[in-house]
C-alpha cells in the first residue's frame, strides 16, 4: 500500500510540473505573440519610411537635374518625354 502511496505521490508531483510547465509556455507564447505583433508594426513604419524616402530622393534628382546637374540629365529627359506622351494621349482621349 506504501508503494501505491509513493507512486500517486509521484504521479502528482510529476502531473503539477507539467501543469507549471504547460503554463510557463503558455505565457511564453502569449509574450512571442505579443513582440510579433510590436515587430510587425514597426517593419510596416520602417517600410512606409523606405518609400517616402525612395519617393524624396527620386525627387531631388529630378530637381538636380532641373537645376542644371548633369548626372541626372537623361533621366530627366525621359521623365519629360513620358509625361508629354501621357499629355498627349490625354489630349487624343478628350478630343475625341
Amino acid at each position: 500500500m506504501s508503494q501505491t502511496l509513493e507512486v500517486v505521490k509521484r504521479l502528482e508531483s510529476n502531473a503539477f510540473k507539467l501543469f507549471q510547465k504547460c503554463k510557463n509556455l503558455e505565457e511564453d507564447l502569449e509574450k512571442a505573440h505579443h513582440e510579433k505583433a510590436e515587430l510587425m508594426e514597426e517593419q510596416k513604419k520602417l517600410g512606409k519610411q523606405i518609400e517616402r524616402l525612395l519617393t524624396e530622393n527620386e525627387q531631388l534628382k529630378t530637381a538636380n537635374a532641373i537645376l542644371g546637374s548633369k548626372d541626372y540629365k537623361r533621366e530627366t529627359k525621359l521623365k519629360i518625354n513620358r509625361l508629354i506622351r501621357e499629355v498627349d494621349n490625354c489630349i487624343v482621349q478628350l478630343s475625341e
